[in-house]
Formats: C-alpha cells, structure tokens, sequence
C-alpha cells in the first residue's frame, strides 16, 4: 500500500487496518451511522420499534385508518398501549430539544377510539408449517407472542390459569386507568387469528413443562412475575432471586425447544417491556423450529445509540416528558384538532441530505446504506464496478451529512481494492491513466528553478489542465508570482489525482515521491499550485512542503489591471476547496480587485458542488457526469467564474457561460471568452508543448 495513501488514512480514521479491510470498516460504518433508512429516535427506542413517525405525520393529514394500520403492522393491541405505555419514544423525542416532546401516545390512543365498528385487525398469515408451540400464560408478552408466532404459520396454543385471557391487563390495572372496553377490544385479535385458549390450565398444577415439551415442537414460558414459584415448584425451569435463568439475547433456558420471557423473567415491569420480550421469545421459537441460527443479526438487550442526539441533557429530557403514573386517571382524550396540531410539531425525522444533493446517491440509492451492502456484497458484480467508478469523491456527502458520513471515501477504498484485485481501472479508464502518465513524462514535463538561479524556495506548480486550457495566461501569471516573489521555479508535473482517483496507489506513490524528489533537489520547501485539486491532493500526498495556491499568494499583493468595472459574475467554487476556505476568499478578493462583484450561490464554499468532472467518473457514466454539470450550471444565471481550468471545461461542457479567474481579468473580451467552447483533445496536449517551450525560453527578471 502506498506511503502516502497510509498517511492520509491515518489522519482520517486512525490506525492503518489491513489490506483490503478499510472500505468494508467504512461500510460498516455507514451502516451503523446513517439516518438515510433511519430509525429516528421515537421508532428505535420503542422496545417493539412501531413506526410512530409515519403514524404521526398520517394522523396530521387526518389519515387516521391509514395512521392506525400503520401502527398495527407493529402492535396488534394500539389501544391497550394507548393507555398504558410507558412511552419512552416521548423521552427521546428529537423535540425535547425544543420544547416538550410530541404526545406519541396520546396519537395513538386517539387512533384506536376513532376507529369505527369492529376493528381492523390484520389477519394475514403464512402458509402453515405443520408445527405447533404451546405459550404458556395469557398476559401481554404470551398474546403478543401467539399472535406473531400464529401469523407465522404455526398451530399455538396458549395456557392461562385464570378464566380469561389479558393478565394484568384485566386483572391487575384498574378500570379507571385502562377501560375493558379497550381491552376487550384490542385482544379480540387473538380470536380472529383463530388461536386456540385453554383457560383454567395451570403449570405445575394442571400440567408440567415436560408434558407440554413432549406435545408440542416448541414451548413459550410467559407467565407473569407471581407464577415463577409454581414453574419452580414443578420442575426444573432455572431460577434466581425470584425470575427465570434465560439467555438475555435468544430467551433460551437451558432446556432445548423452551423458551421465557415476559415479567417471569424481567421481574415486574412495564406492559411494553412485557410486550418486547415476547415477541422476542417468540423469533426465537421460530428460529429454532426454522432450523436458523438464533444469535444471528438479533438486536442486543441494550438499545444501540440513538441516530439523533440529544442536546438537553438527560434530567432535563425527564422534566419535559409527562411521566406516566399508572395509579391515576388517564389523561382525557385528544380531539381530532389536537391530534393535527400536535402532528404539525412532529420534526419528521428523515434524513436523505446527502441523496438530495447528490446526483450520484439521486440516481444510485435511496440511502447510502444500499451502497454500502453493495460494496460489501460482490466487488467484481458489474453493477457494482460501475456504481465505485460513477461518484465524483468531492465530500458533499460528508459536508451536509449530520454524521460526518463520506460515501466517497468508501468508494474510493473500494477501487483501491478493486485495482488490488485487478478488476480496476475499467478499461474505458484508459484515456486516463494515458492522460496521466503524459502528465508525468518527460515530453510534457518541466522542472526547473528560477532562471538565473540555480536553488529555488518554492515552485509554481503548474498542473496539467491550466497550462493544455491557457498557455499564455500560465506564463502571465508565473510572471507576475516571480515579481512579487523572487526566487520562484517552475514544476510542469502532474499531482497525481487522476490515478489516485481510480484507486491506482501505486501509480500515485511514485508521482508522489517524484515531486517530493525533484522538489528537493531544487532547495523547494513550498509549492504554489494554480488549481485547487491539485493544492488538495498535494496537501495530503507531501506534507513534508508546505503548499499555497497562487491565489492565497497574490490575493491584497497583485493588483490586476481594473477592467470588470461594473461586472458581476457568480464563482464556481471547486469541491476541492470545500476544506481551503482561505483559497475561496482569495479569489473573491482577486475578483473584486479587477472591479467585479461577486454574487453569490447557495453552494458555495464548504458546500461547493462538484463541475461534473470530478472522480474520473465521465468515461464511465458521460450522462451523469453532464447531470452534474447541469445542475451546478443552473445555479446562477450569471457567468460563473472558475479558478480550475478543468470546471471550466464541465461547465463550458454544457453550455454554460463560464471562464478561468486568468481569462476572465486578464481577457479583452471576457463575455466572448466566457461563451467559447471547450478546448479539443489535441490542443491540450499542443498548448502543454507551448508552455513548457515559452518557461524555457524565460530569462532571467533583470534580463528582460
């Protein structure tokens, strides 16, 4: 791996991991941190994940069947918990932040008591399996686990010792804090699903462990915290301080096939903690009898961060949130205007920055989680080969990211292990890598100290676009930076960005250390380059010298002929610059040094778009790379003015009026020059001749 390559990603992320192992790190990374696929905070600390930012912003726009389905799709009992829930989405609610966090639970409890006639329950199920699990106890965690272990296809019985089903839910919370009427209501679902209920039945008593393990395929042991002494009593359940011994992860207790969970094995707890373990003995069950691995992609105990933080601290968040007393009367009901106003407070707590932004993500993804599986999945797919190869790598992403998240640094390690596979460069690549190595040959290539000096301090960096685009106006300006700064050289070389960009490290290394040699040679310790990609590439690729674009040099020491009086023009600011701040204002200054003012675009500076040209991607996706372009083109209705020669090119590329800082100060008619079209293929490889001839034939200042 490249030495340069090393460095950077030490700065970026730490340690240097093993070959081949850091775009999987930034994969996984992107998988564990982008808000792109969600959940928001409401949805991932809901023990049973309903998706209360969709039934909220349904029930603002007075969808309320749609709202209550929604709602459904998760828990089957939405009034039930519209009373009793413990709600703690309202405590992570992004808000609080704000004010008070939005009535979820109330919304919810509107929901169910709107509906009319009987409810809708969703009754779907799969085909059936031909195996049967006994559930034993009839509180909210056996209900909840029948229900979803019946629509997955199996025969469930379920065993209550009480004469009705409900648990707690009947027999231990009030009327007056949770009206039978709800109750009824909501568990009807069980005998809609046609879930067979033996009452009466008590384990221990009535029937063993044992007996139910030999009658059935799986059994769920789901009792409430009272019926743990009965189970211990009556065989061996294992137990400690007064609960059931069960894996934390997969409910397992030690005996193959059973199964616990629910307040047997939490201890006393709330009627939504009850729920989710349940239902999250009952996948286990379904696992086991699937022939699945039961660890496997299982959501840990322990809620993982939140994807939105939280600013207000955590005794702060608790003053805010109504903390819910189950030994008093339920708040009175939401009106259908309260429930549309409360909705309208609701932030909506979608991401998708990146992808609006984006042209790239717009067409690849919905979230930058896709692209991540993908480059995880199958690096030689073709699919995905030309997905790596279309990002322009300019780090919007990262810049309007609340993450921080890069897509393009992601992909741009994936190429560095597609090239080390051999599946990259793509062979339309070549023009490319041909450009590039003529950019480092010696036909094109010019490396020398002042005339008349034999060491120089700095080197003008001259890259390969400017002088292919603008021969004269790369001589007028290497000029001008020997004036103001003596003892300045020459360095016609390419910075190495095109292969570095196609992943090619070994290629940009001896670029790289090239420079750094010749560099050294010369006495240079800094280098003044003109485009802002390359001031990027060589920041990273030699920090032993130090590095300044010519337009931080001359910015309030040049004064350019004052010839844009009353001129007003918008700037293109390369997405390179987006972390060379100073390099923004200096060509500013520049600008209105020449008499023009400068109008402003909304993405500009750190949010800078790329031209379209960016990360090698136009022999790869030509139509997207003009999409680009065009999007960026259609920012200003003024000309824009570039500082890199190669925008220029995108720009000009699409019919944008547009042109290089040097043409449009130092041009007779810039309005002409702005509409000309790009330069051909052969002229930049004629005019890159021209400039090297002209730095030859230089004299030295006192000379002249």
């Amino acid at each position: 791996m490249a030495e340069a390559a090393e460095r950077r990603r030490e700065r970026e992320g730490g340690p240097v991991p093993a070959a081949g192992a850091r775009y999987e790190v930034l994969a996984r990374e992107i998988l564990e941190r982008c808000r792109g696929e969600g959940p928001p905070n409401c949805v991932a600390r809901c023990p049973l994940h309903v998706d209360a930012r969709a039934y909220v912003q349904l029930a603002k726009e007075g969808r309320f069947r749609e709202a209550l389905q929604k709602v459904r799709e998760k828990l089957p009992f939405p009034g039930i918990l519209g009373y009793v829930c413990a709600h703690p989405c309202e405590l992570a609610c992004k808000r609080i932040d704000e004010d008070e966090p939005v009535r979820i639970r109330d919304i919810k409890r509107f929901l169910a008591e709107w509906e009319p006639g009987e409810p809708e329950h969703v009754l779907d199920r799969e085909p059936e399996r031909g195996r049967s699990v006994a559930v034993v106890g009839a509180g909210p965690a056996g209900l909840l686990a029948a229900h979803d272990l019946c629509r997955r296809g199996y025969a469930v019985t379920v065993y209550e010792r009480e004469d009705a089903i409900g648990g707690c839910l009947r027999y231990r919370i009030p009327e007056w804090r949770l009206p039978r009427r709800v109750v009824e209501r909501d568990l009807s679902v069980i005998e809609a699903l046609g879930i067979e209920v033996r009452t009466g039945v008590e384990i221990g008593r009535d029937v063993t462990v044992e007996a139910l393990r030999r009658d059935h395929d799986a059994v769920l042991l789901l009792i409430g915290y009272a019926g743990v002494r009965q189970l211990a009593d009556g065989g061996p359940g294992r137990t400690s301080l007064g609960t059931l011994e069960v894996d934390p992860l997969t409910c397992e207790t030690g005996i193959p096939g059973v199964f616990a969970g629910g307040d047997a094995v939490s201890g006393p707890a709330t009627v939504i903690t009850a729920l989710a373990l349940g239902r999250r003995a009952a996948e286990s069950a379904h696992r086991h009898l699937a022939g699945e691995d039961l660890r496997a992609d299982r959501e840990p105990p322990v809620p993982p961060r939140l994807l939105w933080g939280l600013e207000v601290s955590g005794e702060e968040r608790r003053r805010r949130v109504r903390t819910p007393v189950m030994m008093t009367p339920a708040v009175p009901a939401m009106t259908e205007e309260d429930v549309r106003t409360e909705g309208e407070r609701c932030l909506d707590c979608e991401c998708g920055l990146c992808v609006t932004d984006c042209e790239f993500l717009k067409a690849s993804c919905r979230s930058p989680k896709e692209l991540a599986r993908q480059v995880l999945g199958r690096l030689d797919d073709p699919a995905t080969l030309k997905m790596v190869y279309s990002c322009n790598v300019c780090s919007l992403c990262e810049a309007v990211c609340p993450e921080g998240l890069d897509t393009g640094a992601m992909l741009l390690e994936a190429r560095r292990e597609m090239v080390r596979r051999g599946l990259g460069p793509l062979p339309v690549h070549k023009g490319i890598v041909s450009y590039f190595n003529a950019g480092v040959g010696k036909t094109f290539t010019l490396i020398r100290s002042e005339p008349g000096r034999s060491r120089s301090r700095r080197l003008f960096f001259t890259g390969c676009a400017l002088p292919a685009v603008a021969p004269g106006h790369t001589r007028t300006i290497y000029e001008v930076l020997r004036r103001h700064y003596p003892g300045t050289g020459i360095m016609m070389y390419c910075c190495g960005a095109p292969v570095e960009l196609l992943g090619m490290d070994e290629e940009f290394d001896r670029a790289r250390r090239e420079i750094l040699r010749q560099a050294e040679e010369l006495g240079a310790e800094e280098l003044v380059p003109a485009c802002p990609d390359c001031a990027h590439t060589l920041k990273e690729a030699v920090p032993e010298l130090k590095v300044r674009t010519v337009w931080e040099l001359l910015a309030g020491v040049w004064e350019p002929p004052r010839l844009r009086e009353g001129a007003t023009v918008a700037v293109h600011d390369s997405c390179k610059a987006r972390h060379q701040l100073d390099v923004c204002s200096s060509v500013r200054t520049l600008l209105e040094a020449g008499g023009a003012e400068v109008e402003e675009i909304e993405y500009d500076g750190e949010k800078a778009r790329c031209c379209g040209f960016g990360g090698m991607i136009y022999p790869v996706d030509p139509e997207l790379s003009r999409q680009v372009s065009r999007r960026r083109a259609e920012e200003s209705g003024r000309p824009m003015i570039t500082y890199c020669a190669g925008c220029r090119m995108a720009l000009a590329g699409v019919g944008k009026e547009s042109l290089h800082i040097l043409d449009f100060l130092l041009s007779e008619d810039w309005e002409r020059a702005a509409r000309a079209k790009p330069t051909g293929g052969l002229a930049r490889y004629l005019n890159r001749l021209r400039t090297k001839w002209a730095f030859k034939r230089l004299k030295p200042l006192g000379e002249r």
